[in-house]
């Protein structure tokens, strides 16, 4: 039996040594280390697979102990742990080499299954399979090549080194959220916490105490002071989700919190001062709002000032391979029991045929629907959802029908030429005379087509045409 990989945990916490030590030691030999000086003896002294450390030591920072890791040969998988959202080093993680950061707190186990993706992508471990391909992440979160997504992330970074009142408008499913974090991550204000609120999720008559606090007494059950977010925020990243479900009389106080940086808990009669960086994010038309009355005019230019678009899916169909690897890769560390497959041709071009009305959230479910119809096969056309075959179904027939046979040669030998002859037939009503001038072939030349692909004509006959 092969011995198990080494891995070298880093925290000055020992709580949250022992923790890992605890979710990890099933897969790896665990050594642990207190310390930038430990971790870097415990460099030299063995032969690790993976490092996980801390960003912030006492004595020095995790990006100093990545720094000496990457001198190794060969060199461990270098996982960072950062507080809350991440911290204005996380690009310079990964040019440094870093495999990818966790930020606290998180769940053990999602923990655990980068630890072991990157088990399989240390020194030594064989290539991802072919149809899986390599992620690119400019800005953490942002996951694509496309124009569109180049200058989305140019903008983010431009975004989040000021301090400006962000607002992110973009359909459901978009990834507004990773937007939002995206921002925080690389803005002044990511040693912070980031407080995230889904507006729509939170009742009406509860969203004014959550966001602002009470004093005690100021309502029956207000047993005590609570502070709200605004206040759990100071110094950090407050993020609306969805902010077009708030009241008026909540917009009224929200602008005043944004513009004067003091809130008043319910109840109270004192004022007390804040320092947060607001973003807030919608998917509906606030200007369309503003217009009908029912979003603040006043709030809305508070708002208005940094405006990040995120597109549709739809928008960047270039992504979809990329996006559609990442979410299997994900899968598989998820479980590492699960075989890592690829997408074929033919499924890649179902799916940038179909719309995506929900975005890159929709994209992710039918990824992993398909990958568990797949089972250990490359994801094929019938393995995708019905929703996405039927639309890429009726494009593709639209497609073929305009070629000549000729032409969807090379499509044909990719998926099969049944499928163009059958399209050929329908369009023509099944006159084969028609369908074979269509196609550019003598009608002798069709028929041997026909046998050949095991098609079997059906409406007019050459017999009935004549």
């Amino acid at each position: 039996m092969s011995e198990k990989p080494h891995i070298l945990v880093v925290d000055d916490r020992e709580n949250m040594v022992h923790l890992l030590q605890k979710v990890l030691r099933g897969d790896a030999t665990v050594h642990t280390a207190r310390s930038g000086a430990e971790a870097l003896a415990a460099l030299e002294a063995h032969a690790l697979a993976v490092v996980v450390c801390d960003l912030r030591m006492p004595d020095m920072t995790g990006i100093d102990v990545l720094r000496a890791s990457k001198r190794l040969s060969p060199a461990p998988a270098f996982i960072l742990m950062t507080a809350y959202a991440s911290v204005p080093t996380a690009i310079e993680a990964m040019r440094e080499g870093a495999y990818d950061y966790i930020t606290k707190p998180f769940e053990p186990e999602s923990l655990r299954a980068v630890v072991l993706s990157a088990l399989g992508q240390s020194a030594g471990a064989p290539s991802a399979p072919h149809g899986i391909a390599e992620p690119l992440e400019p800005v953490p979160g942002l996951l694509g090549r496309s124009a569109v997504m180049s200058q989305l992330g140019a903008q983010v970074q431009r975004v989040a080194s000021s301090e400006a009142t962000a607002l992110i408008l973009g359909e459901t499913g978009t990834g507004k959220e990773r937007i939002a974090r995206a921002i925080h991550a690389l803005s002044p204000r990511a040693r912070e916490r980031m407080i995230v609120v889904n507006c729509a999720a939170i009742p009406i008559e509860l969203l004014e105490s959550e966001l602002f606090g009470y004093a005690r007494g100021a309502f029956t059950g207000a047993s005590r002071d609570r502070a709200g977010l605004f206040e759990e925020a100071h110094q950090g990243t407050l993020f609306l989700d969805e902010i077009g479900e708030l009241r008026p009389s909540l917009q009224a106080k929200l602008t005043r919190a944004v513009e004067e940086k003091c809130i008043r808990r319910i109840g109270d009669s004192r004022e007390r001062s804040v320092d947060v960086r607001l973003v807030a994010a919608i998917h509906r038309d606030l200007e369309a709002m503003v217009r009908a009355g029912t979003f603040r005019e006043d709030l809305w230019y508070r708002l208005n000032v940094a405006v990040i678009r995120v597109p549709p899916l739809r928008e960047r169909k270039e992504d979809l391979e990329l996006l559609a690897s990442h979410f299997l890769r994900e899968r598989g560390a998820g479980n590492p029991s699960l075989p890592q497959v690829g997408i074929s041709a033919a499924a890649l071009e179902a799916l940038t045929k179909y719309d995506w009305p929900g975005n890159v959230r929709q994209l992710r479910a039918a990824v992993e629907r398909a990958s568990i119809e797949a089972g250990k096969e490359p994801i094929n056309v019938q393995h995708l959802p019905r929703e996405v075959t039927t639309r890429a179904a009726t494009e593709l027939a639209t497609s073929l029908t305009s070629m000549k046979w000729q032409e969807a040669i090379d499509f044909s030998r990719r998926d099969g030429g049944r499928r163009y002859l059958h399209a050929v037939l329908e369009r023509f009503g099944g006159r084969i005379a028609d369908a074979a001038a269509h196609a550019g072939v003598e009608r002798e030349s069709f028929y041997r087509l026909l046998r050949k692909y095991g098609v079997q004509p059906s409406g007019k006959s050459d017999e009935s045409e004549e």
